[in-house]
């Protein structure tokens, strides 16, 4: 088959699509990423080829936009998801046309797209590809299209934006976590299980990493999107304040923010711009992050207890109550913030009896899941 892999300009709605991009080649199949922004970046980095889908154009200021002010302001979880919606379909809009003609310049099979993306199912429609669902994590219901790209897709391409869902569903979340995920949508079509690989990039990993401390390790990061961690940097000084006496080594992940307001940091904490979490997670002990699902499935595969302080509203809200359900985690929401909150929430995760079976029985059951050549099969056997 020729896959067409395409997503928003994010690093991190890229990662998910890198295991079955690279598992696709070694099964015989022909892989190309139509994509923009560091979403571009993520894959070309990971040694695939890559279109630009957007060349001429900044695909990715609607979520700098977003991000400024959903951290200015203290707005209601509609109106986020509204100011959300709005964004993303913004984006698809300027991305649509670039994914329909390398699709079909290319010959595309299929069309692998995530949730975020209405473009995805438009532009396989468009070019006569299946459309197929690339889940991120959780699942959650794909997000709308905005009614004038609908209109606009259906006058250009002469399709029926109202028959544009996908084909089949690609599903990385494990049956015990699905049963406790709140905002898991109904579905008519067929869902293919695939085992979660998380895949958090390339990157310098510092030899300390590679090893266990003499004290219990805490990750505490916010993402990979420098003006979110701007935006949030009282989670990573109330975490600081909370652990002072707890004879942990913190561990700061900046994502490309400047950690200076931090003031003087004391020898127990490490920071680092960047390390892949996959290889900086199987030596610690605990992570405290904003709610983002590749950070949540990293620490799950690494068999590590987290805290989500849902510094977002929408899938960052519903990743904590499913980690709360399942045992593998707490969420502390920012309303609660506090350093004795935060500290409480961490020796919890720390010592607290059966967190850390919860957590491994879990990571089993992700493990056993079908791998990339057995989702292909599927999929091929959907196709035929």
């Amino acid at each position: 088959m020729r896959l067409l892999f395409t997503t928003t300009p994010g690093f991190s709605h890229t990662t998910p699509l890198l295991p079955l991009a690279h598992g696709a080649r070694l099964h015989g199949h022909q892989v190309l990423f139509a994509v923009s922004g560091p979403a571009a970046g993520a894959a070309r980095n990971a040694g695939l080829p890559t279109v630009d889908a957007v060349p001429d154009d900044d695909v990715t200021r609607p979520y700098v936009t977003l991000a400024r002010t959903a951290a200015q302001e203290d707005l209601p979880v509609a109106e986020t998801m509204r100011m959300v919606f709005s964004a993303f379909g913004e984006m698809s809009s300027m991305m649509l046309d670039g994914i329909v003609t390398t699709a079909r310049r290319w010959r595309a099979d299929a069309v692998v797209h995530t949730p975020m993306l209405s473009a995805g199912p438009l532009a396989a429609r468009a070019s006569g590809a299946t459309s197929v669902l690339h889940g991120m994590g959780l699942r959650h219901p794909a997000f709308p299209t905005p009614p004038e790209l609908a209109e606009d897709a259906a006058r250009r391409y002469g399709i029926d934006p109202a028959d544009c869902g996908p084909h089949a569903e690609l599903v990385l979340a494990p049956a015990s976590l699905e049963r406790v995920n709140p905002t898991a949508p109904g579905t008519t079509v067929p869902l293919l299980p695939l085992r979660p690989s998380p895949d958090n990039g390339g990157g310098r990993v510092p030899a300390w990493a590679l090893a266990r401390s003499d004290r219990p390790r805490v990750v505490v990061t916010l993402g990979s999107v420098p003006s979110h961690t701007d935006g949030h940097k009282n989670v990573m000084a109330t975490a600081l304040d909370a652990l002072a006496d707890d004879a942990v080594e913190v561990v700061l992940t900046a994502g490309g923010a400047a950690l200076d307001a931090l003031g003087p940091l004391p020898p127990w904490v490490r920071t680092v711009d960047f390390v892949p979490l996959t290889s900086l997670l199987p030596t610690c002990d605990a992570i405290v992050h904003h709610g983002g699902m590749g950070t949540m499935f990293s620490a799950l595969a690494a068999r590590v207890p987290q805290l989500i302080v849902p510094t977002t509203s929408g899938d960052a809200l519903t990743n904590g109550e499913v980690v709360e359900k399942s045992g593998t985690g707490r969420v502390l929401l920012p309303a609660d913030l506090s350093a004795d909150a935060l500290g409480a929430a961490v020796r919890d995760l720390l010592h607290a009896p059966g967190r850390r079976e919860a957590v491994a029985g879990v990571a089993a059951e992700m493990a056993a899941m079908p791998g990339p050549g057995a989702a292909l099969d599927a999929l091929a056997a959907l196709r035929a």
